[in-house]
């Protein structure tokens, strides 16, 4: 992925916006003038395709443009947020039409959309309503929060159907775009706000508004809003951590004066930041839970608003002036502990704020959850088989090879050489298997290696050999064992195990040679991922595709990350159905699509 363009940002982020920080502040049209400016740099779209003009950039390297923005304008970060988000609904977005018509322009800022869905977070009556009518919807109610007036040109709006889920629709955000033939739209005057008042914040109000099927972006389920908070806890931490080295830079100025308090506190200051961001980094690679998820957003806003104040008590009195930077800085924290924010959210603050979670997330957290106890004794067992020459392979796979190369009577000592594929015997797959710029093996952290796991006993069904686990399956395991945790493996026990001493029937081929064993469904491997945020999944199989998938489908949605997949395991009949943790250490074959593997389970 090119980054170039976080270079390109950062020195018109120096040049024309730290300068002007304070007015863009409190000004809208200066803040409208930085928002064109990013627009003229193609800087507005990043997470766009690049079929559709955007820069396609990963979710690391728009985390660091976010914090970059945020350094510099809190209100800059949090006007361009708004219209990411838009974009990356249209994305999503089904309508084609819509996406011609808008995302092609969104990058180089010929059309700013913004959002206005955070009301479907609130409990009672819905405050926006969509009737289904003859060609579209009509809208009622009241949205009170939209950002960017007299900025944006139009805005995504959230309304509830009777069966509780929305209907998001893109609908005009001015006066002069607003025709009476549809019903009517109003906006409020600018909202007295103590932070970035320049957004220029409005309470939209509907009233028999018609929003043309065209104009649907999508239709979400019932509590949509909520599961997407959790997949997305980690992304507001950004800004969070781009106003505290905001606050970081005023501390750094003042530790000029040579005051050893101030230098040191400076110094403790910066190593806990670099400690939260690098944590934050990790978490977007190594799929934690939702509870460490929580504690690094907490860790997050309780930084920015320490090192904000910070700058504050080094500025002394002249920070009391509206415009000073450190006051600025010090508002915009108060923003950013409250963006996007949920319960959970409030409540992982509220504990970090009173003292209540430890300093940072660790990495023994959720473990105890889980079942896995320091304190009492563990059972360890291997989950990986024997390698032997004739274990049982993919035709065309490499054989498993051992020519002994010093002997002891001879040498002193016994050795031999072997040779064996990337997936033989008990492997893991890393997503060089499958993406052309994908993750070798060598780069997986360690940390990502001892994970928690469960298993899901499926023995009965696959007396099918073509059987694939079910999203039924899977609520049926949770009925019982109660939802799964995220940032787990899910190992699939079939009882294939048994036949690993045998080629023909662990490979199980019939006439025609195609294989025949159990394995992963595509519908429940994307309602792990997306819905319980499963860090991997393993198998007692050869694959955790079944083996009449030729496509390899599984691993590739798995993949698109680097998690764990785990195949040809055994011993899956010794294991409890949760509350294990595995060690995984594959060897660190450079640039490896995968490699043999050992696993131990502790329960």
């Amino acid at each position: 992925m090119d980054c170039s363009f976080l270079d390109i940002a950062k020195s018109f982020l120096l040049e024309k916006v730290a300068v002007v920080a304070s007015e863009i502040d409190s000004n809208p049209d200066a803040l409208f003038q930085a928002l064109r400016g990013l627009g003229e740099l193609g800087l507005l779209a990043l997470r766009v395709p690049c079929q559709w003009g955007g820069k396609e950039a990963s979710e690391e390297s728009f985390g660091d443009f976010q914090e970059l923005v945020a350094r510099y304008s809190g209100a800059l970060a949090f006007l361009l947020t708004q219209h990411e988000s838009a974009a990356g609904m249209l994305v999503a977005s089904s309508n084609s039409t819509l996406q011609e018509e808008y995302l092609p322009r969104m990058g180089n800022g010929e059309v700013l959309l913004g959002v206005g869905f955070s009301h479907l977070r609130r409990g009672g009556e819905p405050l926006m309503t969509a009737i289904p009518v003859d060609g579209g919807y009509l809208l009622d109610g009241v949205v009170p929060w939209v950002t960017g007036y007299n900025c944006f040109h139009e805005f995504i709006v959230a309304a509830t159907l009777s069966n509780g889920g929305a209907v998001f629709g893109v609908v005009p955000f001015s006066d002069r775009l607003v025709g009476q033939e549809r019903g009517s739209i109003t906006f409020s005057l600018p909202l007295e706000l103590a932070a970035m008042p320049s957004t220029n914040t409005v309470s939209v109000s509907f009233n028999g508004w018609f929003l043309p099927q065209e104009c649907v972006v999508f239709i979400k389920p019932p509590d949509w809003i909520h599961e997407n908070d959790k997949k997305n806890v980690l992304k507001a931490t950004f800004l969070a951590t781009g106003c505290a080295l905001a606050g970081l830079d005023i501390v750094e100025v003042a530790s000029l004066k040579n005051l050893p308090f101030i230098t040191d506190a400076f110094g403790c200051l910066q190593q806990e930041l670099n400690d939260c961001r690098t944590a934050i980094r990790d978490a977007q690679q190594n799929l934690l839970g939702m509870t460490e998820k929580l504690q690094l957003r907490a860790w997050a806003i309780d930084l920015a608003t320490r090192i904000a104040h910070a700058a504050v008590t080094v500025s002394s009195g002249v920070a009391n002036y509206k415009h000073h930077h450190a006051q600025r800085v010090y508002r915009e924290a108060l923003v950013f502990t409250v963006t996007g924010q949920t319960s959970d959210v409030m409540e992982a603050t509220l504990q970090r704020l009173t003292l209540r979670t430890p300093p940072q997330p660790s990495p023994q957290a959720g473990r105890e959850e889980e079942g896995f106890s320091a304190s009492r004794k563990n059972q360890i067992i291997h989950l990986s088989h024997v390698i032997d020459i004739d274990i049982p392979q993919w035709e065309g796979d490499p054989e498993v090879d051992f020519d002994t190369v010093a002997e002891l009577e001879k040498d002193g000592y016994y050795l031999r050489r072997f040779s064996m594929g990337e997936h033989s015997a008990t492997h893991i797959n890393a997503p060089k298997s499958f993406y052309l710029n994908g993750v070798g093996i060598d780069e997986y952290p360690a940390e990502s290696l001892f994970i928690s796991a469960v298993v899901i006993d499926i023995r009965r069904a696959a007396v099918n050999a073509d059987y694939t686990l079910t999203v039924g399956d899977v609520l049926a395991w949770e009925k019982e064992h109660g939802e799964m945790a995220g940032g787990c493996v899910v190992l699939l026990y079939t009882g294939w195990q048994e036949k690993w001493g045998d080629r023909n029937a662990f490979m199980n081929r019939d006439g025609a040679g195609n294989v025949h064993f159990p394995g992963f469904g595509q519908d429940v491997i994307q309602f792990l991922v997306d819905e319980r945020q499963i860090a991997g999944v393993g198998i007692d199989t050869h694959g955790v595709d079944s083996g009449l998938d030729t496509t390899f489908a599984i691993n590739h949605i798995v993949l698109e990350k680097p998690r764990i997949v785990l195949e040809n395991l055994t011993n899956l009949d010794k294991l409890p159905s949760k509350g294990i943790m595995l060690a995984i250490a594959p060897l660190l074959l450079r640039g490896g699509s995968g490699s043999p593997v050992g696993v131990l389970a502790l329960f």
